[in-house]
């Protein structure tokens, strides 16, 4: 009689093949349906158990944060739509009519003190914080239930039923002095990546932990989780590097400046085709509370030169020839552009060139 076969799991940290069409199938899928996704592997028990730890103290999936993310907790408990969509069904209980006064007091607390002491993985003592901000003990420890309670009750929110805004903005911008903060919109960002280990999962298999089914299903499940992990990790790679990019237009202190996406891609390692795929009909609001479109970020440096054109001109007020205008552009902006392309910029854009007269 031979042996039984051990069922194993081997999994790989390693990117997954460009070729992998599961994966492009992921990145081209719409907000919408990618929340939907995520939300299905959170709720799946399968998964639920490959999120404990095992005897050995190590869990097969790890939730892992993304480096300077968090949770845009006031635009969301501050929008009455998103608050009908927590409760309904009457599953939010009494915690949720205390709404207004828990993001008054999140608000007059600041991003930073509020992100630190009721967003951070590090538990901090009531006590401690209610001497930093003024409060007292009673109203950190109510804030911190309904901040965990408005959390988990977002998260569970059908995607349909979420407010449009929700879905199409996936992050709000904050200014926290020269600083730019990215605070997501979902919880799903928030909650943040995975991180599988395949050996604790071949030892739980090993263990018989699992059933030959179950064990067939937990490597589709992590395989899933992987998939997901790496467009979120991809998104929050190209959102970080394109605001620091975009840094003085955000701070409101120049305009946009020439980005392409196959520079931005270069940059973070990432192929064009991904940039293009990620920003797709997803916008952020801005530290001002406009919402502008990921793809308007990214500006050609044939409309930026343009832009610089007009105002130099004034939108056609001042006559200058065109090597007086290339002259204008190296000298204010320091940029060096012919007085062919300038004429080339001035016709496409309508601001005609002077034509010099002849001398016969």
């Amino acid at each position: 009689m031979g042996k039984a076969q051990k069922t194993d799991i081997k999994l790989s940290q390693a990117a997954l093949p460009r070729q992998d069409l599961r994966l492009f199938s992921l990145l081209a899928q719409k907000e919408s349906d990618f929340l939907r996704l995520a939300s299905e592997l959170e709720a799946d028990p399968l998964f639920i158990r490959l999120l404990l730890p095992g005897a050995d103290g190590r869990a097969p999936v790890r939730r892992r944060r993304l480096s300077g993310a968090s949770y845009a907790f006031v635009m969301a408990a501050s929008d009455g739509t998103m608050a009908a969509a927590a409760g309904a069904g009457g599953t939010a209980g009494e915690w949720l009519s205390s709404r207004p006064e828990m993001t008054k007091t999140a608000q007059e607390m600041g991003v930073k003190k509020f992100e630190r002491y009721f967003l951070s993985e590090t538990f901090v003592p009531a006590a401690t914080i209610a001497r930093d901000c003024g409060l007292t003990v009673g109203a950190v420890e109510a804030l911190r239930i309904f901040v965990d309670s408005f959390l988990l009750a977002h998260e569970r929110i059908p995607v349909e039923r979420l407010p449009e805004l929700f879905v199409r903005c996936v992050a709000r911008i904050d200014a926290d002095g020269e600083k730019l903060c990215v605070a997501y919109t979902h919880p799903a960002y928030f909650r943040g990546a995975y991180s599988i280990d395949g050996a604790a999962l071949s030892r739980l298999v090993r263990s018989g932990g699992f059933s030959r089914e179950e064990a067939a299903r937990a490597r589709t499940l992590t395989a899933r989780a992987q998939r997901i992990a790496w467009r979120k990790s991809g998104f929050h790679r190209m959102l970080t590097a394109l605001i620091e990019e975009q840094a003085a237009f955000l701070l409101k202190r120049a305009p946009l400046k020439p980005l392409s996406q196959r520079g931005l891609a270069e940059r973070i390692g990432l192929n064009p085709g991904t940039i293009s795929r990620l920003i797709a009909a997803k916008t952020i609001m801005a530290p001002w509370g406009g919402e502008i479109k990921l793809k308007d970020f990214f500006r050609q440096k044939k409309g930026f030169i343009i832009g610089k054109i007009k105002e130099i001109l004034g939108e056609g007020d001042k006559k200058m020839t065109d090597r007086e205008v290339a002259i204008s552009l190296k000298t204010v902006y320091g940029m060096r552009v012919s007085r062919r392309s300038v004429n080339l910029y001035r016709t496409k854009s309508g601001l005609c060139p002077i034509k010099k007269k002849s001398p016969f």
